[in-house]
């Protein structure tokens, strides 16, 4: 489950940048409203990163955690 989730979060994170890059955000970067408006953007985008993340990976992550303890 966490390849599947870390392959879903590169998909999600290219369409991000996809739409990143559609709005122009490259020739308005040193306007004070696009780098706010960017700044939110790329939050929104590691947040859900984050969220994909752990709703679809879930507890698998964390499992190898507990087989260190029986050493």
């Amino acid at each position: 489950m966490t390849m599947k989730a870390l392959g879903i979060m590169a998909l999600f994170t290219i369409a991000m940048i996809s739409i990143f890059n559609f709005i122009g955000f490259q020739h308005h970067h040193d306007e004070l409203l696009w780098a706010i408006g960017g700044a939110l953007f790329l939050v929104v985008t590691l947040v859900g990163n984050v969220w994909l993340f752990i709703g679809i990976a879930q507890e698998e992550p964390w499992a190898w955690f507990k087989d260190s303890d029986n050493e």
